[in-house]
């Protein structure tokens, strides 16, 4: 889509991104954020409830990947010095002309916004969540069911709750990769990096090379500043699913911390190509360019960046 509100696609369909300038693997609102260490007070079961009717308050996720990248630092002449003569004082340093530019595809198209993957949310209206789960009572390993369930749960901040559904579909037989893939998204969200992972892990052992799985792992390597443990999930992404917009775009992330300028920028690049809405593929570009030397083409993507923003 182009102008309006970003979205992407899930196990469900589509979803709206929140907030364009944070870049979300969780999925959960943010809004009823404790401060940090607060937690343990703020997961279970309220007075007279079970465990799934809870409400639990969500922290806040630190910024992700690249938002290094999104603030413009003055880039240094690139030019190289070399020696001339100078009257009285020996050879003086001028400088010399850089070497010429290697050319870039053309320019994307305007319209802006980042995608990331996020909470499933189904695209139909759901049943009312008492009948969820009562319906997940009667058919515990229907994965459909769980997960709609589960989504609602996380919602309400029922983080707990929501991922005991899952659990407990996975252990009814149900589909074990989505219902894993779901898990990590939650955990991710609860910035407990470590239990994620270890979901994505059994996923991967089920279906070793499923691309939704590579592409929260590569993800989730981003978050937690592991560039290169990120580049090969990412990778396989691409080579597995060439139209996946947010694979480029993380892998473009990923690799320009890495110094990889050329990788970075073409990653970039496909991104917007894939996802015109995806400012922040613009600007990835831009920047790649100023860290080549060539601030004037770098300008035309930082323009468009801002034009797409404001869009």
């Amino acid at each position: 889509m182009t102008g309006g509100t970003p979205r992407e696609r899930t196990p469900y369909g589509t979803a709206p991104v929140s907030d364009p300038d944070q870049l979300t693997l969780g999925g959960l609102d943010s809004r009823t954020t404790p401060a940090p260490g607060n937690e343990a007070h703020s997961i279970g079961p309220t007075a007279g409830a079970t465990a799934i009717d809870a409400p639990v308050a969500l922290l806040r996720e630190p910024p992700v990947c690249g938002e290094w990248s999104f603030d413009i630092e003055e880039q240094p002449d690139t030019r190289t010095a070399v020696a001339t003569a100078g009257p009285g004082h020996g050879p003086a340093p001028t400088l010399a002309p850089a070497p010429a530019p290697r050319p870039i595809p053309a320019p994307l198209p305007a319209n802006a916004g980042p995608k990331a993957p996020r909470m499933p949310t189904p695209s139909t209206a759901l049943p009312a969540l008492d009948e969820l789960k009562s319906i997940h009572e009667a058919h515990p390993g229907d994965e459909q069911t769980a997960l709609a369930l589960s989504n609602a749960l996380a919602k309400r901040g029922n983080i707990e709750g929501a991922l005991q559904v899952l659990q407990r579909a996975i252990d009814a037989g149900a589909d074990s990769v989505l219902l894993r893939l779901a898990r990590a998204t939650i955990l991710s969200g609860r910035l407990r990096y470590d239990d994620a992972e270890r979901e994505l892990q059994r996923a991967l052992k089920v279906k070793p090379d499923d691309p939704s799985v590579l592409l929260q792992q590569g993800v989730l390597a981003c978050r937690r500043a592991k560039w290169r443990e990120a580049v090969g999930p990412l990778e396989r992404v691409v080579r597995a699913d060439p139209d996946s917009g947010q694979a480029h775009f993380y892998l473009g992330e990923a690799l320009s911390k890495l110094d990889r300028l050329e990788d970075a920028m073409a990653a970039y690049h496909r991104a917007g190509e894939l996802e015109p809405e995806n400012w922040r593929a613009f600007k990835g570009v831009g920047i790649m360019l100023d860290r080549l030397g060539r601030p004037g083409e770098a300008a035309e993507f930082y323009r468009r960046a801002r034009d797409g923003q404001r869009g």
